[in-house]
């Protein structure tokens, strides 16, 4: 059985016996890519029986063979004794059974759960552990009672890093609660969802469907590659097969996606140390990356048109200087060129690059594509002293949080370079930030910090740059400072942010957003609130937190915010 991808399996309410059987009768017939069923049919004396004599009896085991075994998801369901749960983890592990599921969160002890639980994960010849929630039913209450004893089980468990989830939607839920709680989930290690068949209604065909309101949170998992199984109600004898067809069917309807949206997916929940160009020379995969953001440079070349349009109307000059710093290989001297012929303005372009390898497609460029009518400078702009001060300064120079090796301070210093009244595009960077709960982002940014041999929380203070994905942005972002351009000197950097959080939640690291406001109105933003459509140059920043903060506050206190960074 595979977890990645859309996978829709099976759990069927009735005991079976065989597994084999099932797989090659009940499953086959449900075209269902796994099924779940039980390890053992032991309880009571006959399961103290077993562990007394240190074995299973062939009658006693579900999966007899490890014929099936690569789609069958093991199922534990009685924890009370230990030494059972331990056969059956290490019993499914002998015969190829990957994963075990353990009993409902809510069933026992949390600190004996939490205990046999490290002790599973911590036996290497048991199969992997997954603890099964189920979320709540209906309630006006948005404070989700079964993730507070998922978040307890994971503390007593200390954030262990083979932690995974199946959620199991409720069978009569409250749709706009659970819709809610299940964008909390998102941000937790969940590998499996189960679909209760209470959830589907039966259209006027007679055949199952997903209730509206859970359509979109079902396509919203898919698009996690989590796998999907449905769970047939107790009594309820109806075919598994056209469940099973439903949900590949919402899967389908997904739609195929863009070269450059999959390009992007490629990097989701990815961290990746952000680039830094002034002391690195980039390279041209690098480059070509960035030049396939198309919705970027329709911006630029609108505010450029704006920009040269009111720079003509108010000078009058028969050419204006526009020069492209931070030039790379040269998108933005086109869209430079195109804005200028649109508005019928006659420009003189010089573009200014450091790097010397692309320098050279700049060259080449130049020769065929500008017909050498753009003027190249191989140089920093820090240090660009150019015989003529421009009209217009255009530059790329940005980072995922308007603050980045080269933002502001290469462009902190345009004033040198412009003709009085000159325009600088970008006019101003905005920062924001917010707090993000993703289990999955802050493991990996502690595994890379012990791979690097460091001390996971010194290690920990590193930003990253993310592809947010199983991650959930807490509360609307807030702008912590900006930058205009030209200004001088950057101004300090020092805020503080406070933030209402609806539900009970884990902070694990601050998402950091920028918007930035070209000319006039054309706006590029990565903030949740407005995104730019369809723009993928600048991922968000992760900055992970040390020490992982529990916040909530009642419904009725909601209006009090709390402070969470300074």
């Amino acid at each position: 059985m595979s977890f990645n991808g859309i996978s829709v399996g099976i759990e069927p309410w009735q005991a079976v016996a065989d597994a084999d059987d099932y797989v090659f009768k009940g499953m086959t017939q449900a075209e269902a890519d796994f099924c779940v069923l039980a390890v053992t049919h032991l309880s009571g004396l006959d399961a103290q029986a077993a562990v007394d004599r240190g074995h299973f009896e062939l009658s006693e085991v579900v999966t007899k063979s490890a014929q099936n075994t690569y789609c069958v998801l093991g199922k534990q369901t009685d924890w009370t004794n230990e030494a059972l749960a331990s056969m059956e983890a290490q019993y499914a592990a002998y015969v190829g059974i990957r994963r075990v599921l353990a009993p409902e969160i809510g069933g026992s002890s949390g600190a004996e759960y939490a205990r046999l639980l490290l002790s599973l994960m911590a036996d290497s010849a048991a199969a992997a552990v997954v603890v099964r929630v189920r979320l709540a039913g209906g309630s006006s209450d948005h404070d989700d009672i079964a993730w507070r004893q998922w978040n307890a089980l994971r503390q007593r468990c200390a954030h262990h890093p083979r932690l995974q989830v199946a959620l199991e939607l409720p069978e009569a839920p409250d749709s706009d609660v659970c819709a809610a709680r299940m964008r909390q989930w998102q941000a937790e290690p969940v590998v499996l969802v189960v679909l209760p068949t209470t959830l589907f209604v039966r259209n006027a065909a007679g055949y199952p469907v997903l209730r509206a309101a859970f359509q979109a949170a079902v396509r919203r998992w898919m698009d996690f590659s989590v796998a999907l199984a449905v769970r047939q109600s107790h009594g309820d004898n109806s075919a598994l097969v056209d469940y099973v067809r439903y949900v590949r069917h919402l899967g389908a309807a997904l739609g195929p996606r863009d070269a450059a949206a999959d390009a992007s997916d490629a990097y989701r929940d990815v961290l990746q140390a952000p680039l830094q160009p002034l002391m690195d020379h980039l390279d041209a995969v690098t480059y070509e990356t960035f030049e396939q953001d198309v919705p970027k440079y329709d911006a630029y070349e609108r505010a450029v048109a704006l920009a040269l349009s009111d720079a003509k109307r108010k000078r009058g000059a028969s050419e204006l200087v526009v020069a492209v710093v931070g030039a790379g290989r040269g998108p933005l001297v086109t869209r430079v060129r195109r804005a200028a012929c649109g508005v019928g303005v006659r420009v003189r372009v010089v573009a200014v690059e450091k790097n010397p390898r692309a320098f050279v497609e700049l060259q080449r460029r130049n020769a065929g594509e500008w017909a050498q009518q753009v003027e190249l400078v191989l140089a920093d702009m820090r240090r660009w002293a150019p015989a003529q001060r421009v009209d217009v300064l255009v530059s790329e120079l940005l980072g995922s949080f308007a603050d980045n090796e080269l933002a502001p301070e290469c462009l902190a210093d345009a004033h040198r370079l412009l003709a009085p009244g000159g325009v600088c595009i970008p006019q101003r960077c905005s920062a924001y930030v917010a707090p993000l709960s993703s289990a999955v982002l802050h493991a990996r940014a502690a595994a890379n910090a012990a791979s690097a041999g460091k001390d996971a929380a010194p290690g920990l203070e590193t930003p990253y740059v993310v592809n947010l994905h199983a991650a959930h942005v807490l509360a609307d972002a807030r702008a912590v400072w900006s930058f205009d351009f030209p200004a001088g000197s950057p101004r300090d950097c020092a805020a503080t942010a406070e933030f209402r959080v609806p539900c009970a939640s884990l902070v694990h690291g601050l998402a950091g957003f920028f918007d930035a406001v070209l000319y006039k109105d054309v706006v590029l933003s990565i903030c949740p609130a407005a995104p730019t459509a369809d723009m993928h140059s600048w991922f968000p920043m992760f900055f992970p937190v040390k020490v992982r903060r529990r916040v909530h506050w009642p419904l009725a206190a909601a209006s009090k915010p709390q402070k969470l960074i300074t």
